[in-house]
């Protein structure tokens, strides 16, 4: 009884997965721009947060420093904390992070500024009375250049 209730919930989920739906939706050119700017905006961020953190922790790393050469002289044992590095490198790496961010931003924006829609008059062949004969329509075109 166990095996068939395990195995009917392997094949439900094996028919879940199947079924989910690849289709990517076409984005807008308001769409790629306003992806752009979000991702600029958090780029900046991380890097104001980063170089923010990087100075507090130098700070931080120096004033132990400092403190360390003083006890040399003084004979007082403090142990250093450990916020100085900790800052330090989550910063830099919060500045690093944000590399991809910029870069995906100016790719967006190069997306949305590549992309053009118009209108134009198309032809079709049309029968007409046992000759062709060239009919007129209207056609909206959407233009993306990759």
């Amino acid at each position: 009884m166990k095996a068939i209730v395990t195995i009917t919930c392997l094949w439900l989920l094996t028919q879940t997965v199947v079924a989910q739906s690849t289709d990517q939706p076409v984005l807008s050119k308001a769409d790629y721009l306003k992806k752009g700017k979000n991702q600029s905006t958090a780029a900046w961020i991380l890097v104001g947060g980063g170089a923010a953190m990087v100075s507090i922790g130098s700070i931080i790393g120096l004033t132990d420093a400092t403190e360390a050469i003083g006890s040399i002289f003084t004979g007082e044992t403090e142990e250093p904390s450990n916020a100085g590095p900790i800052l330090f490198f989550t910063g830099t790496a919060a500045m690093l992070g944000s590399i991809p961010l910029f870069i995906a931003s100016s790719r967006n924006k190069r997306k949305a500024n590549s992309m053009s829609a118009f209108f134009k008059m198309e032809n079709r062949p049309l029968l007409h009375r046992s000759s062709f004969t060239k009919a007129s329509y209207p056609a909206m075109g959407f233009k993306i250049k990759l």
